[in-house]
């Protein structure tokens, strides 16, 4: 018999992903792991997800779930004390009634088929690209109206807006579409955003991704919407035979401004909203480009390996609270030309700008507020034609922004 302190000191020890890795091929998919689900014929790689955060493994599929001892319970058909001592060997945990238990590592395994990357016909994004539904389009209408650019840069926010593809969805998303290196669209992600330019996390349907809008469909016998076959749009994205891959968000523009007398260098953010910001606010892209990663942990090799082949430079910016993340990141790559920014998020920053500001919320606050708003000055800018008016009436702007904040 086991007793509870041995017991107790292997289940601590046991780490799901290294249990199932024994037994399974696991593929890295974000902060987690997947596999084909053993426990029902499964077809669709991404059912079966191993979280070493919470040290258990799930099929949304089947609805198996478990900690490493059920898996090599139900996996291996093992008894919950053989489990025990298995987990024992593995981990070197003195156990006596693990001694004479013969601990054997699972044969190797075929590596899972790598499917084709999934690749969007070209008028799903098209049909997004025009204004038709800019009306509900916060983000692009603040873009264009709520700041206060000067001349040169208002000049490149329509350029930017085409450049980046930026689609505007009829339920009000904006939709940042991922287009690679080869002019591939992989997906889109959909993202709902007040009249301020901040993300609406309140409303319903505030965030999506293309891909997955196109397997979901309602299941006619539960009445329930579920992403389970037969799915409606087949010849658009069939996940057994397809794998959605995400890239950077403008990957896209790499070769577009390339001039060979010049490094280009690629500057990396978090939010795609960001890339778009900065692009507009220094778009100078025979030198950079602005590119977003879509979240805070996915900076990784992969991902960055068509900017590593070209031996281009890159520059990681971090959000404030993601800085000693990114460090992490940085390192990782192991790649000679990466370094990190903190400067814009540290000594740019003011209190105000919240203490998760990324450098968009910085350098948009500077601008701002290094430039007078007044109802002529609006005018001058909203209706340049106006401009002759002005000029006959003599009329001037007595009160900037501060003066009217005050008032």
């Amino acid at each position: 018999m086991i007793d509870r302190i041995t017991e107790e000191k292997i289940k601590e020890s046991a780490k799901i992903v290294d249990v199932v890795g024994e037994f399974l091929d696991l593929k890295k998919k974000g902060v987690a792991y997947t596999a084909f689900c053993p426990f029902h014929a499964d077809k669709h790689l991404g059912n079966f997800m191993v979280s070493p955060k919470k040290n258990i493994a799930h099929c949304f599929a089947c609805g198996w779930a478990g900690d490493p001892i059920k898996f090599l319970m139900d996996y291996d058909k093992k008894s919950y004390k053989e489990a025990l001592m298995w987990l024992a060997k593995k981990y070197n945990i003195p156990c006596e009634d693990a001694k004479d238990y013969a601990y054997t590592p699972a044969p190797p395994r075929p590596p899972i088929p790598q499917l084709p990357t999934l690749e969007l016909p070209k008028y799903v994004m098209a049909g997004t690209l025009i204004d038709e539904a800019l009306n509900q389009d916060n983000l692009v209408r603040w873009i264009r109206r709520g700041i206060c650019w000067d001349t040169i840069q208002r000049k490149r926010v329509e350029e930017m807006i085409c450049a980046y593809f930026i689609g505007h969805g009829k339920n009000g998303h904006t939709i940042f579409w991922q287009v690679d290196e080869e002019s591939r669209i992989r997906t889109g992600k959909m993202m709902k955003y007040k009249q301020d330019g901040h993300r609406d996390k309140v409303a319903t349907w505030n965030f999506d991704y293309i891909h997955a809008t196109l397997r979901r469909h309602r299941d006619p016998k539960t009445g329930q919407m579920t992403d389970e076959p037969p799915y409606p749009y087949p010849h658009l994205f069939d996940p057994d035979k397809q794998e959605m891959r995400q890239c950077l968000f403008g990957m896209h523009l790499l070769n577009r401004w390339k001039r060979k007398d010049v490094d280009q260098t690629v500057c990396i953010v978090e939010s795609e909203k960001t890339a778009l910001l900065m692009a507009i606010a220094y778009g100078n892209h025979a030198n950079q480009v602005w590119m977003a990663c879509g979240g805070i942990e996915n900076i990784n090799r992969d991902k960055l390996q068509p900017l590593i082949d070209q031996r281009r430079r890159i520059i990681l910016y971090p959000d404030r609270d993601g800085i000693d993340k990114w460090r992490q990141k940085c390192e990782q790559l192991h790649y000679d030309r990466a370094t990190i920014d903190t400067k814009p998020v540290t000594e740019w920053w003011v209190p105000e700008d919240g203490e998760k500001a990324d450098i968009a919320d910085v350098v948009i606050r500077m601008v701002n507020n290094s430039k007078p708003l007044t109802t002529i000055a609006d005018v001058e800018r909203e209706m340049p034609q106006a401009k002759p008016l002005i000029d006959k009436l003599n009329l001037e702007v007595e009160n900037d922004r501060r003066t009217e904040t005050e008032g």
